[in-house]
């Protein structure tokens, strides 16, 4: 019996999270370019892709203080994308959170 063959990786490209105030929202372009807020200040950097998961790199973000804001998306250095979820987590491999794919 053969062997199935493996699914295809779902592409990060699009944007995760409602976008909501004061709630995490990313965008990742198809350029490999990030953008989005971690519910208080924006986010800005460049990602890519090898298989079902996604690294983040030179990551920058605007530093306001936003007092009753969890900013868990802040901590973020890669992901998985598991059908429409989005699992970040943070540079010691602990998931900090998920953002589900946004309808477009």
């Amino acid at each position: 019996m053969a062997e199935p063959e493996p699914a295809e990786p779902v592409s990060a490209v699009g944007t995760w999270g409602e976008g909501a105030e004061n709630q995490p929202q990313l965008v990742l372009s198809e350029d490999g370019s990030l953008g989005g807020t971690d519910g208080c200040n924006r986010l800005f950097g460049s990602w890519e892709q090898h298989g079902d998961v996604v690294s983040f790199e030179e990551v920058g973000s605007t530093m306001m203080a936003c007092p009753d804001v969890q900013t868990w998306l802040a901590g973020l250095d890669s992901a998985r994308v598991y059908g429409d979820t989005l699992h970040v987590v943070n540079a010691s491999g602990i998931e900090i959170g998920t953002l589900v794919r946004a309808s477009e």
